[in-house]
């Protein structure tokens, strides 16, 4: 019996990885043009990286193991801890702002679905050391064009936890978790049921998360002002802790934000309007909380169509999470765009160029060989090694869709011309070898 892959894994054809590579190429060629350097990080790392940023419950989603001298280490499930650990240890003393990006796979243990599976890839990028409005622009501003290149529909939608966090300060600490969670997975019907049970109903926190679109801004401003002050909130990152606060998150993290300041809606306004210089198109949006702890500030996310309930193909937003992992506090932004969910519904033109097909008597082989080596400076070229007759390697050339096939014999060779045939139309030309050439890369 053959053995088969393991459920939830792929196996990418020729053109499947062809047409990968040339949007992943192609979105690159954006990154570097922003200013943005690639890493890689290991493919596993001490487990301890993701359960202190996530705490114990993400156990039940990752690929963890011992190695053989007792230690716990896990393959990565996403790539923004890895790079703020590489960060710490690497890059703390470099110039600011760091601009990165990295491409990997990555692996999660969960029911495959389209679009989601156990092995997936994401490419991202993060800006760090900066905490001004411009960083988060000009990053927002960045994974919209890289999805804009790929040809993907975007829908882009910014948002801001301040406002959610001061209203989630008058939520009981007990209920914190399930209410982000209901905002999160857009369950208003029971999100409102469990606001009314705990008396919490008069806060606006409903009326907060309906706002979208051009007014939702000062609409949100003028929620803002009916709120009771709290002080703290202006020079701390001081908030509730949600799904962590039920899985053991660590002290360090309370630390982390009571350290750091909290960038306000006047900023988030700035960082809107520098989004309209840019040229993006954005949607004020407050529903969206991205359950990440590390979050502090502005968050956005982007939807697709084509891929059903699961329309989510990128999300990120402002950060702290370096002094959790050992290093000076820094203001981060950064996003991750899940690179499976794009190549479902990537328009880009990818297709393969036509390959070039050598054919030649086994007499001239020698000459083959150079002339195959040469037309690969500038085209795919291939050579038969099957030891098959001409007309065979005819047949094999119209089999993979060869565009050319140069034709090599004794009396070729003899005259330094060769045999140029077009494979769809059967026109024959005798050329120097110059000549193809130049046919060729027209």
């Amino acid at each position: 019996m053959a053995i088969q892959r393991p459920r939830g894994t792929r196996d990418f054809l020729p053109e499947d990885s062809f047409k990968r590579n040339a949007v992943r190429k192609a979105m690159q060629e954006q990154l570097e043009r922003w200013g943005y350097q690639e890493i890689t990080t290991p493919t596993f790392e001490h487990l301890e990286l993701f359960t202190i940023k996530s705490g114990q419950s993400i156990l039940d989603e990752i690929y963890n193991f011992e190695d053989k001298g007792g230690r716990g280490l896990a393959l990565r499930p996403e790539l923004t801890a890895p790079v703020m650990r590489m960060y710490v240890n690497e890059l703390q003393n470099a110039a600011k702002p760091l601009r990165l990006h990295y491409f990997s796979n990555c692996f999660r243990y969960e029911r495959p679905q389209k679009g989601r599976f156990r092995e997936f890839w994401q490419l991202g990028a993060e800006l760090i050391g900066s905490d001004k409005p411009d960083a988060e622009a000009e990053v927002i501003a960045l994974a919209y064009e890289l999805l804009k290149c790929a040809n993907v529909p975007s829908e882009l939608h910014v948002g801001h936890l301040g406002l959610v966090r001061s209203i989630m300060r008058e939520i009981p600490p007990l209920d914190r978790s399930d209410i982000m969670k209901f905002i999160d997975k857009k369950e208003r019907d029971l999100l409102a049921e469990r606001l009314e049970v705990i008396g919490a109903d008069h806060l606006g926190l409903l009326e907060l998360i309906d706002l979208k679109g051009k007014d939702a801004l000062e609409k949100a401003l003028s929620l803002a002002e009916d709120l009771s002050p709290h002080p703290e909130s202006q020079s701390s990152l001081e908030e509730p802790t949600y799904s962590a606060s039920k899985s053991g998150e660590g002290r360090a993290a309370r630390t982390d934000r009571l350290q750091t300041s909290e960038m306000g809606l006047d900023q988030f306004r700035e960082m809107v309007e520098l989004l309209d210089l840019y040229g993006v198109d954005a949607i004020v949006d407050f529903e969206i909380v991205r359950g990440l702890e590390y979050y502090t500030g502005t968050v956005f996310e982007v939807y697709t169509t084509g891929l059903g309930a699961q329309n989510q193909i990128c999300g990120g937003g402002t950060y702290q999470l370096a002094s959790l992992l050992g290093g000076r506090a820094v203001h981060s932004t950064g996003f991750g765009i899940g690179f499976d969910r794009i190549m479902e519904v990537a328009q880009m033109d990818t297709k393969r160029p036509s390959p070039v097909a050598v054919i030649f008597m086994p007499d001239v082989k020698a000459e083959a060989i150079k002339v195959a080596k040469k037309l690969r400076k500038s085209c795919t070229t291939v050579l038969d090694v099957m030891g098959r007759s001409m007309g065979a390697q005819l047949k094999y050339a119209s089999s993979i869709g060869a565009g050319y096939a140069v034709i090599i014999g004794p009396k070729e060779v003899e005259e330094g011309r060769f045999t140029l045939r077009d494979m769809e139309s059967g026109v024959q030309q005798s050329l120097l070898l110059e000549d193809i050439e130049e046919m060729l890369n027209r």
